[in-house]
């Protein structure tokens, strides 16, 4: 990952004239301005988002105005922020995400120069050998098929159960959340629910939100959607909840219950074409 972000900064950012360093490299006699780049540990994160490895990237400049690292700093989240970047080394493709700055603006005596610190960090469901974990439930995929049918545009992604790591803007995760079952004791059938949350990333704000809205209206309105046309069976959309407070990689701001029930009688066998009765009197 250090390699592929390094090199999308030397790629999009002429200013810095292929300087980014790394905190072993003296910095004597080192022109500015240039980028720090250091990598964080790897932590446990969801289940749908897998391990998140943080990053910190420090734009120098000489010491003259803040406004140059102003300025630096916009081409660094332009550069990374929800773009998909390719490891030369090892040709993994992943996705960065700016969270926000570390501190305050600050001057590096040591360095002689004026710096701020930028985090960003870098999901993935795996690593190295280890099995993917994804959700394969056919709800969920007849919620996704629906969802990519319903909207205006076709820029968007959607996914199932797990953000790939090289997730692209403008998506949508559908996952599960939770199941549960009734029934009545008269009842020949028994009525099965599961809750999906959506998960709405844009490329901006406005376009996040207006989907958001969008999705809801949507689902609000269309009552059922298909799970299998050739069998005509279909989902009852229930109760569609809306937070736009909630964080869109780990918690998304849609929920929404959908319903179905299903025959419980068992399978019956082959009729009895007639019943002989003997009397033992």
């Amino acid at each position: 990952m250090r390699s592929g972000i390094e090199q999308r900064l030397i790629q999009a950012i002429p200013l810095i004239d292929g300087r980014v360093v790394e905190v072993h490299d003296p910095a004597d006699n080192l022109d500015k301005p240039y980028v720090l780049l250091l990598q964080g540990a790897d932590s446990i994160d969801t289940l749908w988002t897998g391990l998140r490895t943080s990053f910190e990237i420090w734009p120098y400049v000489s010491q003259t105005d803040f406004a140059d690292v102003d300025e630096l700093s916009r081409l660094i989240v332009t550069a990374l922020d929800g773009q998909a970047v390719t490891d030369p080394d090892t040709n993994e493709a992943f996705t960065c995400q700016y969270d926000g700055n570390v501190g305050t603006d600050k001057v590096d005596a040591e360095r002689n120069a004026l710096t701020r610190g930028l985090r960003f960090s870098v999901i993935s469901v795996r690593r190295g050998s280890e099995p993917a974990n994804s959700q394969e439930d056919a709800w969920l995929e007849a919620l996704s098929n629906w969802t990519k049918d319903s909207l205006d545009s076709d820029d968007w992604q959607v996914y199932c159960g797990q953000w790939p790591t090289d997730y692209v803007r403008p998506s949508i995760l559908w996952r599960l959340e939770g199941i549960e079952t009734s029934a009545s004791t008269r009842a020949a059938t028994i009525e099965v629910r599961k809750k999906a949350i959506g998960h709405v990333i844009g490329r901006t704000l406005s376009e996040q939100t207006a989907a958001v809205v969008e999705l809801a209206q949507s689902l609000t309105s269309v009552v059922k959607i298909p799970l299998m046309m050739s069998e005509r069976r279909y989902l009852t959309v229930l109760s569609p909840i809306v937070d736009l407070e909630q964080d869109t990689l780990t918690e998304g701001q849609i929920s929404v219950s959908l319903s179905r029930k299903i025959d419980r009688r068992p399978e019956t066998g082959p009729l009895m074409s007639a019943v002989h009765f003997q009397s033992k009197l």
